[in-house]
């Protein structure tokens, strides 16, 4: 992800804005016979493209001749023709298939006895190095041979061997055997029949290819048929330094897929997708763009726009993960300021709860589960320490009612003095959050003002006391006096 890209978007926009400049001088190329299929959308970004039943007259405006079996076969008038292109510089592509198109190679062969060289009608084989079936033969890449350049394999399905001294040519496996439709082995096992190849004549070439399935939708995107295809009309049109490029860019491609893929994907499992829907859709669709271009060797355009998807990705990760980071830089400032005010036994246990999911969201991978985390971290440690404000604000109130009572009282100015200096310095701490202390200074003011009370209630109670004895003393000395005065009248 965080990677250099060797190949950055600089030198991508800079070959597309001078491409025009390189591509001045047009080179065309022809088409007779069948259609090759989507791949011509990718040979089109290069060349332009001319389909004819009929070889023309003048071919000099063409780079390149591309014969695909022909139904119609080739006239005789139209041999000449295409040699006389040939030695006058021009490239001739010859597609051909296996034996069930017999009539025409047959045609393709006449053409091509004036070159020495022919296309057998048989088919290749190989029963250990194949997909699905033995007539679908999975052959090395040869980078000896300009077409098969930063070819791993090409899937050739239902081709035919070729015949002749080539001077370059891809040969098969040395499993790889092929027969006529007799059942004849035209090549045996380890003689690994040659499948592709092309030799020089005049100023041009001829580049023969014995199996057209291998350009059909169905199985060009196979293995690294598009790349060979692409290859193959470079090199014709002898435009190598588009081989290397194209080369740089599926590398390119290749490193960067292997990277980010993954890593894309186990983000979506974690969440990624359900935070950011509409950009995951969107880098989905790059996604697919990008393997849909490389599946028909549009390896820059695939490049391209798997760079936009990484960079789409990155840049919404990157959102993703500030908002978490900012709650966990606001949960780790909460836990820091609660561990300087000082937690208390009766809080210890939520503190901890609150530390708790700070610390797990912080290693939790899954993005949802990790904001459920925080949030619960953030929950409990703002709102860690309020229990500490009520309790500091209850006693703070009782001590505020206890002195007013207090005050009520005589005799006690000291203890009163006490509680009403305690209760101050409580409501400073109170107003600086610190409740703990708040909370124990209220206290101790409301014990100088339950001491004032009782005192004052002590002396109300001896008083009390004092005036009931006074009043039995009276009594007795009235019912005495009472009782004098009577025994005197007698």
């Amino acid at each position: 992800m965080k990677k250099i890209i060797s190949f950055s978007i600089f030198s991508i926009l800079v070959f597309s804005l001078f491409s025009p400049f390189i591509l001045a001088e047009v080179q065309n190329i022809l088409i007779y016979g069948e259609s090759l299929g989507k791949i011509e959308n990718s040979i089109k970004t290069n060349y332009n493209i001319s389909k004819m039943q009929k070889i023309p007259q003048d071919l000099s405006n063409y780079g390149a001749v591309v014969i695909i079996v022909p139904k119609t076969g080739i006239s005789t008038e139209g041999i000449p023709k295409l040699v006389s292109f040939v030695d006058s510089g021009g490239s001739l592509i010859i597609v051909a298939e296996d034996f069930t198109e017999a009539s025409s190679i047959s045609q393709i062969n006449r053409l091509l006895s004036s070159f020495k060289i022919e296309v057998n009608i048989d088919r290749v084989y190989d029963d250990t190095s194949f997909s699905s079936f033995n007539t679908r033969v999975l052959i090395k890449g040869d980078d000896n041979y300009p077409p098969s350049k930063g070819v791993s394999n090409i899937l050739y399905v239902s081709g035919s061997s070729l015949k002749g001294k080539f001077d370059g040519e891809l040969k098969s496996n040395t499993t790889s055997y092929s027969k006529n439709y007799d059942e004849f082995e035209t090549y045996k096992k380890g003689s690994r029949p040659p499948v592709s190849g092309y030799i020089k004549h005049g100023n041009g070439m001829i580049i023969l290819i014995g199996d057209k399935s291998l350009f059909e939708d169905a199985y060009v995107v196979h293995e690294d048929n598009a790349l060979f295809v692409m290859n193959l009309f470079d090199f014709a049109m002898g435009r190598y330094n588009l081989i290397e490029n194209r080369l740089r860019y599926k590398e390119n491609y290749d490193e960067e897929i292997k990277s980010f893929l993954p890593y894309f994907e186990s983000m979506k499992s974690n969440g990624f997708s359900v935070i950011k829907p509409t950009e995951t859709n969107r880098i989905n669709s790059l996604i697919e763009q990008s393997q849909n271009s490389y599946s028909f060797g549009l390896y820059r355009e695939a490049f391209t726009t798997l760079s936009q998807a990484t960079t789409l990705f990155k840049s919404q990760l990157e959102v993703v993960n500030k908002g978490f980071n900012d709650k966990l830089v606001k949960g780790k400032n909460l836990e820091d300021q609660a561990r300087s005010k000082g937690v208390t036994v009766s809080d210890e246990a939520i503190f901890s709860e609150g530390v708790y999911y700070l610390t797990q969201a912080e290693k939790e991978p899954n993005l949802i589960k990790r904001v459920e985390l925080i949030d619960k971290a953030i929950d409990i440690l703002e709102n860690f320490g309020q229990g500490d404000m009520q309790r500091a604000k209850i006693e703070i109130d009782t001590a505020d009612s206890k002195l007013k009572e207090a005050k009520k009282t005589i005799f006690y100015e000291k203890d009163v003095q006490k509680a009403d200096e305690l209760l101050t310095t409580a409501r400073k701490l109170y107003n600086r959050e610190e409740y703990p202390d708040a909370f124990s200074k209220a206290q101790e003011s409301q014990k100088y003002s339950s001491r004032a009370i009782e005192k004052y209630n002590i002396f109300k109670i001896i008083v009390g006391l004092g005036l009931l004895l006074g009043a039995l003393l009276l009594m007795i000395i009235s019912k005495r006096i009472l009782s004098w005065k009577a025994k005197k009248k007698e």
